[in-house]
C-alpha cells in the first residue's frame, strides 16, 4: 500500500485478524461455520474439523446456548459470551459474538490466566471517575485520566492525545514510567490518522494491537458464502491493522499500543493513547473498564468545555448588553453611537484591535490595527470575497494575500456587517502570535522512501523537530463568533425599532395635523349647517307670513306648497348632518322625521291618523333629496283631493324591492279620484319631472275607499350594504 492513497485505504474490510486469536464467521440460522481466520491447528488444535462444520462441533457448545447462559442477545453491538474449555485441547478461550451482514462474527482470544476481580476492577474505576470529577480544569480533568488509565492497563505510556482544528493533533496530557521519554506537547500531522481510521474511531471506541510485528491471518474463504462480498469486520477486536500503521509504530518504537477514543457530541475529540515497548495484550475486561473510563472522560471533557464556554459567553453576554444599553439610549443613528464608542467594542470580544467601517470609508479605529488605508482595501474585500457572517480567521494572510504586510498587527479577523443600507462594518483584529511547535518528526515529510522502490512508507524519524509558525494569531473560539452574530442579530433589531419608532413619531404629527384640520373643517361644516338650517327656517317663516297675508286662496296655496318643499329639503339636510354615512342616509329614519315635522305643520291631530310602516332602506344621497321632495308632494296632494284640507288616515309604507330598490306606498281612505283628475290634479308636471330624475315610476291603485299611490325607484348597490331587520317597524 502506497502512503499517498492511504486515506482510501478500506481498513474495515482487510481481509484477515490478529494472529493471537480466532474468528469465525458463521450462518446464524445453522451455526454452519462459513468462513474462518487464525491459527486453529495451533491454538485449538482442529483445524480441519472447523471447515464446514457448526460452531458446536467446534466449541462443544452452540452460540444459542452461549447467550442464554450469558443472558444476553447477540446484535449489531459485540458482547460477551463467557470463556468456554475447547473439548480435546483444554485450552480456554474468550468469546465475543456480534451481528453484522447478515452473519455472526465469532471472536476467540486465549483467555489471561490469571483475571481481575470484577469488585476491583470496579473500585478502580469509581476512583478514577471520582478524581476526573473533582478535577478543577480540562488540563487536569486529562492528566488525572491519563494516571488512570495507566494504572488500570499497566502500559509505559498513556497520553491524552487532542485533535486541533487543522486535523492535526497534540499531546495534550501525560503520564509514563520512568526512563520513557516524554511526547508532551508533542505535535502531529493530520495525515498520521487519516480520515477513515477517525471515523472507524467513532464507530468502534477501542482498539488494541497486543504485538505490532505479526503476519496477518488471512480470513478463508476470502469472499463471504453468504453476502458474495468481503466480510466488514469494522467491529472486530481482531481486524487486522493496516501494514502502514503497524511500521509507523515499528518506526516509533512501539509493540504494543491501545487507543480508546474521546468522543464529543458525536465527533472524534482525541485519543487516550497507550504504549508499551514490548508485547502486551489487554483482557476483555481490561478493554471493557477502558471503554467505560472512555465514555467518562468524554462526559467530563464535554462538561469542562460546556462550563468555560458557558461562563465567557456570560461574560461576554454582559459586556454586549452594555454597548446595547448605550446604542438603546442613545437619539442617533446606531452607526454613529458605536463610532463614538469604539473602546467599548473591545470588550464584547477580546481582541487587539477594533475599526468601524461605514460605505467602505473608516468611521472609528482603536488599538493595534492596520492603517486606515489598509482597512478600507480589507473591507471592500470581504464582500467580493463571498465570506461567511461572521467572518473569522486566524490566519487572515493565507485568504487576504495584502494582509502579509500588516500580519504582526492583524493575523486575526472577526468581522460582521450590522447594516446592509449603510453598508457598515465592525471589524475586531487580533495580533500576531509567533508559535513554536514540536513537530514529532518532520510534518512535511510525513513519508519516506521505503525498501521496494516507488513505495513511501511512514516517516522513520520522530525525533523533535521545531517549526516557527507566523502570520497566525489565537483563533477565534464559537463562543466568541456567537456573541459577535448576536450583537449583529440585536443591532439589526434595534436599527429595525428605531425605524419603526421613526416612522411612528411621523405618523403621529401627520394624523395630528389631519386631526386638527379635521376639527377646522368639522367647526366649519357645523357653522354651514346652522347657517342652512337658518335660512331654510327663515325662508319658510317668510313664506308662512306671506301666507297668511295672501287673500287670494290660490295663491296661499301655493306659498303652503312650497314651505312643505323647504321642509323636506331641510329634513334631508339634518339627516345628513346627524348620519355616520356620508354616501347615504336611512330612508326609513328619515321617514319618521319627516312624519314628525308634518305633525308639528299640519297640527297634532295629524298624529293618529299618519301611520308610518317601515324596513331599513339606505338610500343614495343625490337621490335622497328628490325622494324626500316626492313623497312630500304625495302626502300634500292626498290631504289635498283626499280630505279636502281636513284630517284623515294616511298609511305610509316603506321597504325594498327585490331587485334592490326602493318602494314607497301612500294610501288614504277618502273620497278617492276621478281618473280625469290625475293628469292634472294628483299627477302634477313637479310629481312626474322628480320621479323621472332618479328613474322611478308611479302606480294608481285604488284602495276602496280612497287612493293608493305606489313609487317604486332604483337604487344603486349601496343599499345592499345597510343592515335589514326583516320585522316592519310601525310609528304613529
Amino acid at each position: 500500500m502506497d502512503l499517498a492513497n492511504c486515506d482510501r485505504e478500506p481498513i474495515h474490510i482487510p481481509g484477515a485478524i490478529q494472529p493471537h486469536g480466532i474468528l469465525l464467521v458463521v450462518e446464524p440460522t445453522t451455526e454452519a461455520i462459513l468462513q474462518m481466520a487464525g491459527d486453529l491447528d495451533g491454538l485449538v488444535g482442529r483445524g480441519q474439523l472447523a471447515r464446514g462444520r457448526s460452531v458446536g462441533d467446534m466449541l462443544g457448545i452452540s452460540i444459542d446456548a452461549l447467550a442464554r447462559s450469558a443472558g444476553v442477545d447477540v446484535r449489531s453491538e459485540p458482547v460477551y459470551l463467557g470463556s468456554v474449555k475447547l473439548p480435546g485441547s483444554g485450552s480456554e478461550f474468550d468469546v465475543i459474538a456480534h451481528r453484522s451482514d447478515g452473519v455472526v462474527l465469532l471472536e476467540l482470544e486465549p483467555a489471561p490466566t490469571s483475571r481481575p476481580s470484577a469488585a476491583h476492577l470496579l473500585a478502580s474505576i469509581r476512583a478514577i471517575a471520582t478524581s476526573l470529577e473533582a478535577a478543577p480544569d480540562l488540563l487536569r480533568t486529562c492528566q488525572t485520566a491519563a494516571r488512570g488509565f495507566r494504572r488500570i492497563t499497566g502500559f509505559e505510556r498513556v497520553m491524552v492525545y487532542r485533535f486541533l482544528e487543522d486535523g492535526s493533533g497534540t499531546v495534550f496530557a501525560e503520564d509514563k514510567a520512568a526512563g520513557t521519554p516524554s511526547l508532551l506537547n508533542h505535535h502531529y500531522p493530520a495525515s498520521d490518522i487519516p480520515r477513515q481510521a477517525r471515523e472507524l474511531y467513532v464507530r468502534s471506541p477501542i482498539r488494541a494491537i497486543p504485538d505490532a510485528d505479526y503476519a496477518p491471518a488471512p480470513l478463508t474463504p476470502e469472499i463471504c458464502p453468504a453476502t458474495g462480498r468481503p466480510l466488514d469486520m469494522s467491529d472486530c477486536s481482531l481486524r487486522s491493522v493496516s501494514p502502514i500503521h503497524l511500521q509507523y509504530l515499528k518506526n516509533f518504537g512501539v509493540t504494543a499500543s491501545m487507543s480508546v477514543s474521546i468522543v464529543r457530541g458525536g465527533d472524534l475529540w482525541g485519543l487516550v493513547s497507550c504504549h508499551h515497548t514490548t508485547p502486551k495484550a489487554a483482557s476483555y475486561e481490561i478493554r471493557e473498564a477502558c471503554k467505560h473510563l472512555g465514555q467518562i472522560l468524554s462526559q467530563q471533557i464535554a462538561a469542562r468545555e460546556d462550563a468555560e464556554a458557558h461562563a465567557q459567553g456570560r461574560r461576554m453576554a454582559e459586556r454586549r448588553d452594555e454597548v446595547l444599553l448605550l446604542l438603546t439610549r442613545a437619539n442617533r443613528s446606531a452607526e454613529d453611537v458605536l463610532a463614538e464608542h469604539a473602546a467599548e467594542l473591545r470588550d464584547i470580544v477580546p481582541c487587539d484591535g477594533v475599526a468601524v467601517c461605514r460605505r467602505g470609508r473608516i468611521v472609528a479605529g482603536v488599538g493595534c490595527r492596520p492603517s486606515n488605508a489598509e482597512i478600507e482595501r480589507l473591507a471592500e474585500w470581504l464582500p467580493r470575497g463571498g465570506s461567511p457572517d461572521p467572518y473569522a480567521t486566524n490566519h487572515l494572510s493565507e485568504q487576504y494575500a495584502p494582509a502579509a504586510d500588516y500580519r504582526a498587527r492583524a493575523s486575526g479577523l472577526l468581522a460582521t456587517v450590522i447594516s446592509h443600507e449603510e453598508q457598515v462594518l465592525l471589524l475586531w483584529f487580533r495580533a500576531e502570535q509567533v508559535e513554536v511547535i514540536n513537530w514529532a518528526g518532520n510534518p512535511h515529510k510525513p513519508v519516506e522512501p521505503g525498501v521496494i522502490p516507488g513505495v513511501l512508507t511512514p516517516r522513520a524519524s520522530f525525533e523533535l523537530w521545531r517549526e516557527t509558525v507566523h502570520g497566525r494569531s489565537h483563533p477565534w473560539t464559537p463562543e466568541e463568533i456567537d456573541t459577535t452574530r448576536r450583537f449583529r442579530d440585536a443591532v439589526f433589531r434595534l436599527r429595525q425599532q428605531q425605524r419603526l419608532e421613526d416612522l411612528n413619531r411621523r405618523l403621529r404629527e401627520t394624523l395630528s395635523d389631519k386631526d386638527h384640520l379635521i376639527t377646522q373643517k368639522d367647526l366649519l361644516m357645523r357653522e354651514v349647517h346652522h347657517r342652512v338650517q337658518n335660512s331654510l327656517q327663515l325662508v319658510n317663516s317668510m313664506l308662512g307670513l306671506q301666507e297668511r297675508e295672501m287673500a287670494d286662496p290660490l295663491l296661499a296655496a301655493g306659498f303652503a306648497e312650497a314651505r312643505r318643499r323647504i321642509f323636506a329639503v331641510s329634513a334631508v339636510h339634518r339627516r345628513l348632518w346627524r348620519s355616520d354615512q356620508i354616501q347615504s342616509i336611512g330612508f326609513d329614519t328619515y321617514m319618521r322625521e319627516l312624519h314628525d315635522g308634518l305633525v308639528q305643520e299640519w297640527g297634532s291631530g295629524w298624529r293618529e291618523h299618519i301611520k308610518i310602516w317601515t324596513t331599513p332602506v339606505l338610500v343614495p344621497t343625490e337621490k335622497a333629496v328628490i325622494l324626500a321632495l316626492v313623497v312630500t308632494e304625495l302626502l300634500t296632494n292626498a290631504v289635498k283631493h283626499a280630505y279636502e284640507g281636513a284630517v284623515g288616515p294616511i298609511d305610509i309604507t316603506v321597504g325594498g324591492t327585490p331587485n334592490g330598490g326602493i318602494k314607497i306606498a301612500v294610501a288614504d281612505q277618502g273620497k278617492g279620484m276621478k281618473r280625469e283628475e290625475r293628469p292634472g290634479g294628483f299627477g302634477s308636471r313637479l310629481t312626474r319631472l322628480l320621479t323621472g330624475q332618479i328613474g322611478g315610476k308611479i302606480n294608481f291603485e285604488d284602495n276602496r275607499p280612497g287612493t293608493r299611490v305606489v313609487l317604486s325607484v332604483p337604487l344603486s348597490a349601496l343599499c345592499n350594504d345597510y343592515p335589514a331587520s326583516g320585522v316592519d317597524n310601525q310609528d304613529g
